[in-house]
């Protein structure tokens, strides 16, 4: 049985179409017809019902799929094992992070640490830190890096840093008309986004409410779309302060003064299985000595 049948079998099992499968594939569909019918001659048993021109795999063909995708699964990644090593890789670091966390701190900790052991390979997923923590939980990845700490006794959490959170709004948002806006002013011509974050939203708001009347509020759930919709004019919100800090330097987004009370910081967190490798530790540690500044 050859690999191109198999993976033949596997998009036409999704596509369930022949034809469509062809278009995909860039090949004539008599070709994908004859890999089906190969796979089937060996298995001596069909895989697919035929119901017009659509196809649908039937109980034995559901049941191969998941072996036809374990195959072509294991045989990329030994290739790609074998790429590795060629090109002088040892060892791979697997890593689950916030979105936040990879477009500030991640890639100079990663650039430092080839520096020390240029043979360790990183495989980076970028994610919410909801589903750092069930990579790090399912052993998907090495280290989580998140908002949110563990509390599974068998995994490790290490608070890296504390970040402000600020209120921030477009470029001019405290003026009109060469007036000056009180912050009760601003946030009664803007909304407010919302919950971009995963832990201090519900007191902030609380707090916020008994200070200012009728806040209008929009749910933005990542802060990266929080950031351009600030940029846009669309409205304001409180953020960490590394996520806006280049944009507030370029001048698409002003800090906004906040007088009515302290506001919280946004913790984040390493997240590890405890005894790992010496390569895994020796990263660790160059992470948890990280410089972390916040001006």
């Amino acid at each position: 049985m050859e690999l191109n049948w198999l993976n033949t079998f596997i998009a036409a099992a999704e596509e369930g179409n022949f034809r469509r499968t062809a278009d995909r594939l860039h090949v004539a569909q008599s070709t994908v017809t004859l890999h089906i019918q190969n796979i089937e001659d060996e298995l001596e048993t069909q895989l697919f019902d035929r119901v017009g021109r659509s196809v649908q795999l039937n109980p034995t063909g559901l049941g191969f799929l998941q072996y036809a995708k374990t195959i072509l699964e294991n045989y990329n990644d030994s290739i790609e094992y074998v790429a590795r090593r060629l090109q002088g890789y040892q060892e791979t670091i697997k890593i689950s992070v916030a979105t936040v966390v990879a477009t500030t701190y991640l890639p100079s900790w990663i650039r430092e640490f080839r520096k020390m052991s240029p043979e360790t390979e990183f495989s980076i997923e970028v994610t919410d830190s909801s589903s750092v923590i069930k990579s790090v939980i399912n052993q998907e990845c090495d280290i989580g890096i998140g908002r949110i700490p563990a509390v599974q006794e068998h995994l490790e959490s290490i608070e890296l840093y504390n970040d402000p959170i600020v209120l921030v709004g477009p470029h001019g948002v405290g003026v009109r008309n060469e007036r000056e806006l009180s912050t009760n002013d601003i946030f009664h011509e803007n909304l407010l986004f919302t919950y971009n974050h995963p832990l201090y939203w519900d007191d902030l708001l609380f707090q916020l409410r008994q200070h200012v009347s009728n806040v209008r509020t929009m749910k933005v759930s990542k802060v990266h779309v929080s950031v351009e919709w600030i940029k846009e004019g669309m409205g304001i919100s409180f953020l960490p302060l590394t996520t806006v800090k280049d944009q507030v330097e370029k001048g698409n987004i002003d800090i906004i003064p906040f007088p009515y009370f302290s506001l919280p910081s946004a913790h984040t967190y390493l997240l590890t299985r405890k005894n790992q490798n010496q390569t895994i530790n020796s990263f660790i540690e160059l992470i948890s000595r990280g410089d972390f500044t916040f001006e």
